[in-house]
C-alpha cells in the first residue's frame, strides 16, 4: 500500500493556496452590476413582473415632464413610446437614437 508523501501533500496545499489567493482578489475587484436609470429599473421591474405572473403589466412613466405609457407582456416584449427609445425584445435602450 503506498500513501502520500510529504511532498505531495505540500504541493496540493500550494496549489490549493494559489486557487484561493485568485478568487480572493477577483471577489474583491468584482463590481456588482447596477442599473442607474430609473426609466430603466422601472421598465426592468414591469417586465419580470409580467413574466413572473404570466400577465400583461402596464405602467405610466414621467420622463421629462410627460407621462409615457409602458407594457410588458408575459413573453418579455415591452411595448413603449418611441421617444424613450426602448428596444421591444428586452427592454434596455436602443443604441441608436
Amino acid at each position: 500500500m503506498r500513501g502520500v508523501t510529504l511532498v505531495e501533500l505540500l504541493v496540493v496545499l500550494v496549489l490549493l493556496g494559489l486557487v484561493a489567493g485568485v478568487v480572493g482578489l477577483t471577489i474583491h475587484t468584482a463590481k456588482p452590476i447596477t442599473v442607474t436609470d430609473p426609466t430603466l429599473a422601472a421598465i426592468a421591474a414591469a417586465r419580470d413582473s409580467a413574466i413572473r405572473t404570466g400577465r400583461s403589466v402596464t405602467i405610466i412613466l414621467d420622463v421629462h415632464d410627460a407621462q409615457h405609457e409602458v407594457t410588458a407582456s408575459p413573453d418579455g416584449r415591452v411595448a413603449a413610446d418611441t421617444a424613450l427609445a426602448i428596444d421591444p425584445l428586452n427592454g434596455a435602450r436602443n443604441a441608436t437614437p
